[in-house]
């Protein structure tokens, strides 16, 4: 029997309640699905909020609302509180609802005084506020938690809303919390509530899926018949409305290939058209209906646009209405802004298409002339080419193109490139640079740079037009890769400024200034500029001068050592870039490309893993810093997954890539990783090979445009041979190559490089000098912890880690566990730098969760009971723990886990 319901018993004031007939469906909470995800996320918010007197969840339809108050009460009912449901609807005027609320508080707590309260006050009209003031006296003499949910509350007529509904919530006992669910925010008029903290709201973006939580439904529903990358393409579709996943995964699940079936995923056929027909369409009014049909066109709405559009004078009201009740209007680039969830504009277009030819027409051109009035051109421009009007559309599309490059927004910029005639740009110097800045970040590189360098050389160019030229030469140079040429580019940059200068002219010397400093070894100089460039702002034409300028801030922090600081400077710009612009735009790939190298740091491979996926199609054509380290983070993680074969693959990918971008810098990480990972191995013929192929690379970074990169070429050379010497047994070769790199990395203050140099000597001293091999290995780990590194041993090399390893365990409880390892031990696990355990994501999620149920005593068959999966699938979980833990039983299993901190040591262990 459920906590907080009486048991029956004789018949007296505690008798098992029967509620009146009409109320029975009301006052009975639906059934929770037995497949529901428990969403984490959202029990975290219960654990906050759950003592708060009022908490509103106002969500659209197809956001999980009603499934999430099923899941709190079931939170509730754990903790023994009283739990009444009542869904609400029309006919609930105040007497009807005074009524229902006593009749639900009758079932869950037995006490007949609230039947009795009905029979006296609530029956009779004017009686209702008496009767919920004694309600609320009963439920404070309960002296136990209670709690009352109004599920469906936007149905209740306004007299209740405003009259009974406040009056409860501004009187409850302290044992008592309202819980309301609604389609909509309610005007509730609580800000007396809102000024002692106690209420709590939460919207739709709260209930909006997040990224991990969208992998995890697609896991459970379809197993491993789509990969990451492929699960999350269905989320960054669906954007994480839940009824909008679900109904994907559904089609998915009918389709004999995944992967083609989700790029055929439309809101026009099949389950999702029914959707929207059913729960959206068929509830609207015909007005509502032809309102948004006709603005579906558009891909930004506000009010002003929508009644040129379509005329309605009261579009300000309908827009309002349906930001409230609609599950597919969702707010955009601003306040006043909204936009359509793309699967319903996908299937209202549809709608669209079936009217007149005409109409259709004369809708594309009120939107083309409102947006070129209000300068939205890119916008405007595709409203008048859809209207048929070419002339205006290429007119549009060239004046967009500058702020569509400079936003990052590169493929839309070229789309229009392609269609605009070359005799129209080849006319205007102006449009020429424009034109060369979109190409700059291309294919046609080196066209750009050309272009932007003979207009830079002409004599006769203004000020202003010398500014953009140099802007564009050197953004081509810094997509090249070849940083060499900044110096002069900065040196002719000229001083003189005008009023009506582009802010980006501004910003852009500071940028190449930054990207100097960042390859020469100044982190410090790396902030300050970025800082200065933050002064100027992130709108318009700054978007992607000041995501450069905070992305080379951030690499700064992660070669000074600081994860930690480099994830704080770059997560809340993420989560921004990605409301803005969405996940795959450009410069949320490229911020995703350098907090997923923190994370990885961090040792929260999934995590990293999870930002890169479905975005590296995006980072591959971005500037080659945030391409290098987001492949080194892909080639880690599948090390760290214990997956060699994907990470010699990944960097196969990366060699090509680098290849045809003609990027040497990349070719060279690629091909130093190649060294550490065969060196590793100790495959010395392989390891030999690529060491010719490293010398041969020496004369490539002599040339003056890849000159900065020449002291970096010597590091990374440096520390491969030390790999290649360890693999050999050469230690004194090894030794030799170590004191040039530590020298060399102090030099270039390169203080991350530092701490693996650091590592190495003390991996190469551990048998001849035990003693200071310990010392350096510890100041290592601890300059690591400082910055929040926890994988410094697990990156550097497998007898690092089993030093560190060993060391811990010869002092664990200060007491001796077991002699240093030795060189044939398997590799360990890594550790943390602080503690004496490692980072959790050793383990993937579903093996943390058999080895909390293994530390419980549980066997296989109960496992996988517990997490609903095969005994099979347990033993596979299992054998992957006993490797990453280096134990033979699963008592082995468990004490090796909690000497590493993924249990609670005072658990019981019973295995």
């Amino acid at each position: 029997m459920p906590p907080g319901v009486v048991p029956a018993g004789p018949a007296n004031e505690y008798s098992l309640p029967m509620p009146a007939p009409e109320f029975r469906l009301k006052i009975t909470p639906p059934r929770l699905p037995r497949t529901t995800l428990d969403r984490g996320r959202l029990m975290q918010i219960w654990d906050k909020i759950h003592e708060r007197t009022a908490i509103a969840v106002a969500a659209p339809a197809g956001f999980g609302k009603t499934t999430l108050l099923l899941q709190w009460r079931r939170r509730w009912l754990e903790r023994n509180a009283l739990v009444a449901w009542l869904g609400a609807d029309n006919q609930d005027q105040p007497v009807r609802f005074a009524t229902g609320l006593l009749q639900a508080l009758y079932l869950v707590s037995g006490r007949k005084a609230f039947d009795l309260i009905a029979a006296e006050h609530a029956s009779r009209a004017g009686q209702e506020i008496d009767a919920l003031t004694v309600l609320l006296a009963e439920v404070a003499l309960l002296e136990r938690e209670t709690v009352l949910i109004i599920d469906d509350a936007e149905r209740l007529p306004k007299t209740t809303l405003h009259r009974s509904l406040r009056y409860l919530l501004l009187n409850a006992p302290a044992n008592l919390h309202v819980v309301i669910g609604s389609r909509v925010r309610l005007p509730l008029h609580t800000t007396e509530l809102v000024a002692k903290g106690n209420l709590a709201v939460l919207v739709a973006e709260d209930l909006r899926l997040r990224l991990e939580e969208s992998i995890e439904i697609i896991e459970r529903r379809l197993g491993a018949r789509l990969d990451l990358d492929q699960r999350a393409q269905l989320h960054d579709l669906t954007e994480g409305w839940p009824v909008g996943l679900q109904l994907a995964i559904a089609k998915v699940e009918q389709e004999d290939d995944p992967a083609r079936s989700i790029a055929t995923i439309s809101a026009r056929r099949e389950g999702l058209q029914d959707y929207f027909i059913e729960s959206m369409f068929s509830r609207m009014s015909m007005p509502q209906r032809s309102f948004l049909v006709r603005t579906a066109i558009l891909e930004h709405l506000n009010a002003e646009l929508c009644e040129a559009v379509t005329g309605c004078v009261d579009a300000p009201a309908r827009l309002e209405q349906l930001l409230l009740e609609s599950p597919i209007m969702m707010v955009g680039e601003t306040s006043d802004w909204v936009r359509l969830h793309p699967l319903g504009r996908d299937f209202l277009l549809g709608r669209f298409e079936q009217l007149p030819r005409a109409e259709q027409t004369e809708l594309h051109l009120r939107a083309s002339r409102w947006l070129a009035g209000r300068e939205r051109f890119h916008e405007a421009a595709r409203h008048a080419l859809a209207a048929g009007d070419e002339a205006a559309a290429h007119d549009y599309a060239a004046r967009s193109l500058w702020l569509l490059g400079t936003q990052g927004k590169l493929n839309e910029a070229r789309e229009w490139l392609d269609r605009i005639p070359p005799d129209f740009i080849a006319g205007s110097t102006l449009l020429r640079l424009v034109a060369a800045w979109v190409l700059a970040l291309g294919d046609d590189n080196a066209q750009a740079l050309r272009t932007s360098l003979e207009v830079a050389a002409d004599p006769a160019v203004s000020t202003e037009m010398l500014k953009l030229a140099l802007r564009v030469a050197g953004g081509a140079a810094a997509y090249a890769d070849e940083i060499g040429r900044l110096s002069d580019i900065l040196t002719r940059w000229p001083s003189a400024s005008s009023p009506t200068e582009d802010p980006v002219c501004a910003v852009a010397p500071l940028n190449a200034r930054a990207l100097l400093e960042l390859h020469a070894g100044s982190s410090s100089e790396v902030q300050r500029l970025a800082a200065q460039v933050a002064t100027h702002g992130n709108s318009g034409s700054l978007r992607l001068a000041e995501a450069l300028a905070r992305l080379m801030a951030g690499l700064g922090h992660l070669r000074d050592g600081h994860a930690n600081r480099a994830e704080a400077l770059l997560r809340p710009a993420l989560a921004r870039a990605e409301k803005e612009d969405g996940r795959r735009s450009m410069v949320a790939c490229m911020y995703a490309a350098v907090l997923a190298a923190a994370l990885l740091e961090r040792n929260e491979l999934s995590a990293a893993q999870a930002l890169l996926a479905n975005r590296i199609d995006v980072i591959e054509a971005s500037f080659p810093d945030t391409l290098a380290i987001a492949y080194h983070t892909l080639t880690r993680i599948a090390l760290g997954q214990g997956d060699e074969r994907r990470a010699l693959n990944t960097l196969d990918n990366f060699d090509a890539l680098a290849k045809h971008r003609r990027l040497p810098r990349l070719q060279l990480q690629g091909l130093v990783e190649r060294i550490r990972i065969h060196a590793l191995d100790q495959r010395l013929e392989t390891v030999g090979g690529l060491l010719q192929a490293l010398e041969r690379f020496e004369a490539v970074f002599q040339s003056e445009e890849l000159q900065p990169f020449l002291p970096q070429y010597r590091l990374s050379g440096l520390i491969a041979r030390a790999y290649a010497a360890l693999a050999g047994d050469d230690m004194e070769a090894m030794e030799q190559h170590l004191v040039a790199a530590d020298l060399l990395a102090r030099q270039l203050q390169r203080e991350r490089d530092g701490w693996t140099i650091k590592v190495l000597r003390a991996v190469a001293l551990r048998q001849r000098d035990p003693a200071t091999a310990r010392a350096w290995l510890s100041e290592a780990l601890a300059l690591a912890s400082l910055g929040g590194h926890a994988r410094l041993l697990a990156d550097t090399h497998p007898l690092a880690v089993q030093m560190g390893m060993a060391w811990h365990d010869a002092t664990a409880d200060g007491r001796t566990v077991r002699q240093p390892a030795t060189e044939n031990e398997a590799a360990a696990p890594p550790l943390s730098a602080t503690e004496p355990g490692c980072e959790p994501d050793l383990l993937t999620a579903k093996e943390s969760e058999v080895l909390h149920l293994l530390q419980q005593g549980l066997s296989n068959k109960l496992i996988a009971r517990n997490l609903d999966i095969s005994s099979e699938t347990v033993k596979w979980h299992l054998k992957n723990l006993f490797l990453k833990l280096s134990a033979g039983t699963r008592w082995h299993a468990v004490e090796r886990a909690r000497l590493l901190g993924l249990v609670d040591n005072t658990e019981k262990v019973s295995v």
